[in-house]
């Protein structure tokens, strides 16, 4: 497991080549590279109201279905092993920021933009969130939520055409959430419980 430093080193790494990839994408498809991303302040209104909604929805089944939320929590252990030796706050943020800017300039920027001069808004919706769910890498339960999260994401940027509106809603929610998943991982000790299974296998 790389240390922190490292580990966050290769995550920005991470977000500045998706960046780049959704960029290439969008420009591909014939649009100006300058209208990428643009700044008004309705569209920071539009993030902050969506991030909104998704982290009280989030909450609420976090929250309110305690056995679902331990579930989700511990499926995602593999994937999340990296926080074993928990983020400070400040990291969690530098990390939803990544997720949030990359992400959707790869999937909603540049792959459903893309797709949609070919196929239908809904197809392509589909098709971008599909991807966005395969590279998480997730378990089929896990999968399927970060697919219906992206179809969001999806359907918003369709219908307001504002890139940073989906990028400031994913890191804002994505700041929550992986909060409430390591906060939960060692209150859980799902890495202790997976060091004792290691053991046994060892031993055995």
């Amino acid at each position: 497991m790389p240390g922190r430093g490292t580990l966050l080193v290769l995550l920005t790494a991470q977000t500045l080549f998706f960046a780049i990839i959704g960029l290439a994408l969008w420009v591909l498809s014939g649009r100006p590279a300058r209208s990428f991303v643009t700044f008004g302040s309705d569209e920071f209104v539009a993030g902050g109201l969506l991030a909104a909604v998704l982290v009280v929805l989030a909450a609420a089944t976090f929250y309110g279905l305690p056995k679902l939320a331990e579930y989700l929590v511990r499926a995602q252990a593999d994937n999340f092993a990296f926080l074993e030796k928990p983020l400070p706050f400040p990291a969690v943020i530098w990390v939803s920021l990544g997720a949030g800017i990359g992400e959707e300039a790869l999937f909603r920027g540049g792959v459903q933009t893309l797709a949609g001069d070919y196929i239908s808004a809904p197809l392509a919706i589909a098709f971008a969130a599909a991807l966005f769910a395969v590279v998480h890498f997730a378990k089929p339960t896990v999968a399927a939520i970060i697919f219906a999260i992206g179809a969001v994401f999806g359907c918003v940027y369709w219908i307001t055409g504002s890139l940073l509106a989906v990028m400031l809603a994913h890191a804002l929610y994505d700041v929550f959430a992986l909060w409430y998943v390591q906060k939960e991982m060692h209150r859980l000790r799902v890495f202790a419980a997976k060091e004792v299974s290691n053991d046994e296998t060892i031993t055995e």
